[in-house]
């Protein structure tokens, strides 16, 4: 049961960390504002576009300023408690300093939690809207039809790859073809090139060899001219732009890295990027753990020198994270250590602060 001291100590944390978020909504939509004021200027954007250009782009900036709001947050909240002399109260009253924090404890993890839910299924619907906002005020469509690295999954457990796709000659290179039975290859097909034939209305792939996968047994034939009809894949379909990795969420992310590595594509960076999808949101157990031995050990600093501290940890915090990444992307690192390098470093550091705090 949550006691009196719970709920106060809770809504002093929930007013800092709403203050410490809109304040840095507001410096962030300023320095875009500033950036991009030519851009909006010279295509004479709408005010409905610059409005869903900022609408569309904010839940990024949120899941991005997700450490710097919670180490804001904890510093101020847990910096005013301690400047008050409150925890000293506490701990006179027999309260110790890990019960005191008890409900930021678990609160810090629901916000996790919700975190993982956002970045799954609000930032990445966003991200693509924002985009395409982005492109429409600048005048470009986001394709010209013309795409690299195709994979396109159809009806009847159908996968399609190519290389490249030529949109106005509606001609796909290097185009393996596949159907699958659950996790299984019953079927594939490989040839240079997949031409669309407008008059019977489907692919034909020309100069490649057939495989029938029977158990063991694999049975191979060469051909002239294969006519996938069953495919139902238009040449729009093959133009239509493929999702960027932050525009998609886990599970569609999860099933592109299969189908590219299948085909034998490099997918080290997109490993790297499924992983930090879980990772990230848990900076708000991390961050939460190294702000709150320092807040509640302030004692005469006000908000500025914590403002300051809480920028120099983050700048250290991210800098960490981008260096996990590019670890993990070059293959220095496994992808997961890579994605989960700075949460392991910052929170065995916030760890060992807690156990050497004075509780």
């Amino acid at each position: 049961m949550m006691t009196r001291l719970d709920r106060y100590v809770l809504r002093r944390h929930l007013g800092s960390l709403a203050l410490s978020a809109l304040g840095m909504w507001l410096i962030t939509v300023v320095i875009d504002l500033i950036e991009n004021i030519d851009t909006f200027i010279d295509h004479q954007a709408a005010l409905g576009q610059i409005a869903r250009y900022y609408i569309f782009r904010t839940p990024y900036w949120v899941l991005l300023a997700l450490p710097i709001t919670t180490l804001l947050g904890t510093l101020f909240s847990l910096g005013g408690l301690a400047r008050r002399s409150e925890i000293v109260a506490a701990k006179a009253a027999g309260i110790s300093l890990h019960r005191l924090l008890a409900p930021l404890y678990l609160f810090s993890l629901c916000m996790t939690l919700a975190a993982i839910w956002f970045t799954d299924f609000v930032v990445p619907g966003a991200t693509f809207r924002y985009n395409s906002t982005r492109d429409a005020i600048r005048s470009y469509s986001r394709t010209d039809g013309s795409r690299q690295q195709v994979l396109l999954q159809d009806v009847a457990g159908q996968y399609i790859f190519a290389r490249s796709y030529d949109h106005q000659r509606r001609r796909a290179h290097e185009v393996t073809w596949e159907r699958t039975d659950d996790s299984h290859t019953t079927e594939r097909a490989t040839s240079r090139v997949a031409l669309w034939r407008p008059d019977r209305e489907r692919w034909i792939m020309t100069d490649g060899h057939y495989y029938l996968f029977d158990g063991a047994k694999i049975q191979v034939a060469s051909f002239d001219s294969l006519a996938l009809s069953q495919l139902t894949l238009t040449p729009e379909d093959f133009a239509r732009q493929q999702k960027e990795p932050e525009e998609m969420n886990h599970a569609e992310l999860s099933r592109y890295i299969l189908r590219a590595e299948a085909n034998g594509e490099d997918v080290q960076r997109n490993l790297v990027d499924l992983h930090l999808k879980i990772a990230f949101p848990f900076t708000c157990v991390v961050v939460f753990l190294l702000g709150a031995p320092i807040g509640a050990g302030t004692r005469r600093s006000g908000r500025a020198s914590a403002f300051g501290l809480g920028m120099l940890i983050c700048f250290v915090f991210y800098g960490s994270v981008k260096a996990g990444q590019a670890l993990g992307w070059n293959g220095i690192v496994a992808p997961w250590l890579g994605a989960w390098l700075a949460m392991i470093l910052f929170g065995g550091l916030g760890l060992l602060l807690l156990r050497r705090a004075h509780t």
